[in-house]
């Protein structure tokens, strides 16, 4: 699949994943032995990402959520990233992805500028998220877990009817607002982008992807995400930034495939206190050092190509 051969459907980003996923586990491709998101705090399957999507977003209407509003999501995870930032898309409204770092002011700040109404939250994210709400023109919290003056995201996946509401515009109305400078992803340009990472990295069904979400933008984090899903690969999140964090990872997961940095890259070139798992694909956020490249290759026989 690339982005020249591929014509952007008429769709929203969310319909397309949601589709993919449901395609497979209907034609039973999908190797259920293998979760489609692991972070530190769980495992994610496929058909659980597809059941809690739509459900969660009839429950954001429940709870108010309009066409067209804004909805700050700041967790750490891929799992509660996914479900979070898909259900504030297929309620109709526009999500924003907040660092999972940061001080109250600052993300107070960065959720007034995109004028967001409503946050979604995680319990590990909740006592930073709280505090920013309070300096904010956020008016509905909704935390995945238990945290005061939210309402659980459990709450959101409970039966009952919503109300009618008009669909995006998939080809005009934004799928991901983004800061520095604030701007709007359309859905034609995150599926554009997503095709164009189906073509280049090559992740296909039962691959697994290990990556540091800090080291790479929003929309490439969530591109990552949606690729995993809708190829029935694996992303697993790592937590912390270090290059030894992301190895263990690796280790421990039988991960194929990884996104590094350039400096992490240059670490696991040369560390010599692991025995590394063959054939991993390295895919690097930025220009790497020669050097490290064929070490790479050659030490290890890892395969390195730019992730951009």
């Amino acid at each position: 699949m690339s982005e020249a051969s591929t014509p952007v459907p008429d769709a929203t980003i969310t319909d397309v994943v949601l589709e993919a996923v449901g395609d497979a586990a209907r034609a039973g491709s999908r190797p259920r032995r293998r979760p489609a998101l692991v972070d530190p705090a769980g495992e994610l399957g496929h058909a659980d990402f597809a059941r809690a999507v739509p459900a969660a977003a009839e429950g954001l209407r429940r709870h108010g959520v309009r066409h067209g509003d804004v909805g700050a999501v700041h967790v750490r995870g891929v799992r509660e990233l996914a479900v979070a930032a898909h259900a504030v898309t297929a309620a109709g409204a526009v999500p924003v992805l907040l660092p999972p770092g940061g001080a109250p002011a600052g993300l107070a700040g960065m959720m007034n500028e995109a004028g967001a109404r409503f946050l979604l939250t995680g319990e590990d994210t909740a006592a930073v998220s709280m505090a920013a709400v309070e300096r904010s023109y956020v008016r509905q919290v909704f935390a995945f877990g238990d945290v005061a003056g939210a309402t659980p995201f459990r709450r959101l996946l409970e039966p009952g009817a919503a109300p009618a509401g008009g669909p995006p515009g998939p080809l005009r109305d934004p799928a991901l607002r983004v800061p520095a400078p604030w701007g709007d992803i359309t859905h034609a340009d995150r599926l554009a982008d997503l095709y164009r990472l189906c073509g280049t990295l090559g992740i296909s069904e039962g691959d697994v992807v290990a990556l540091c979400g800090q080291d790479v933008p929003a929309p490439t984090r969530m591109g990552l995400v949606d690729l995993c899903l809708m190829r029935g690969a694996t992303l697993v999140g790592v937590p912390g930034r270090d290059a030894g964090d992301l190895l263990e990872a690796i280790l421990d997961h039988r991960a194929t495939a990884a996104v590094v940095t350039p400096a992490q890259l240059r670490a696991i070139a040369f560390d010599h206190g692991r025995v590394p798992v063959p054939g991993v694909r390295l895919l690097v956020t930025g220009a790497p050092s020669a050097e490290a490249v064929h070490a790479c290759r050659t030490r290890h026989r890892w395969p390195v190509a730019l992730l951009c």
